[in-house]
């Protein structure tokens, strides 16, 4: 529950930083929502031996799938209180996000990135994700 509580932090905070930053979040608008209704947020925690070059890697493969992928979606990089990488990837929905995954499944360069991975930070059996649908 603690993770749980502690991601949807992180997500709040990511997503809504840039926001802040960008000087559009106006005081009479209140605070903008994370995610609309319908979305799916997945997010990604993976123990890494070699946290630097893993978030690295990670950064890489999100602009990689920025630019490549037919099933455009956000996902922003991070790194767990507990020294794990995360990311944290919005879609727009379900039908979007089994696309994606399957779009990832057969790209080869995108599979080199994930191998890539998985030689920073270990088995990708440590790979664990919680997947949310907004409401």
């Amino acid at each position: 529950m603690k993770l749980i509580k502690t991601t949807a932090l992180t997500l709040t905070t990511l997503l809504m930083s840039g926001t802040s930053a960008a000087g559009h979040h106006e005081k009479a608008e209140g605070a903008m929502l994370a995610a609309q209704p319908g979305q799916m947020i997945i997010i990604y925690h993976w123990p890494c031996a070699d946290a630097e070059r893993g978030l690295s890697l990670l950064k890489e493969m999100i602009a990689y799938e920025r630019d490549a992928s037919p099933h455009p979606y956000s996902a922003a990089p991070g790194i767990h209180e507990d020294g794990a990488l995360v990311s944290v990837d919005v879609h727009p929905s379900a039908e979007s996000m089994e696309k994606a995954t399957a779009w990832q499944d057969a790209d080869t360069r995108w599979q080199a990135l994930l191998t890539g991975m998985a030689d920073a930070c270990g088995s990708l059996d440590d790979l664990t994700s919680s997947v949310v649908t907004m409401k």
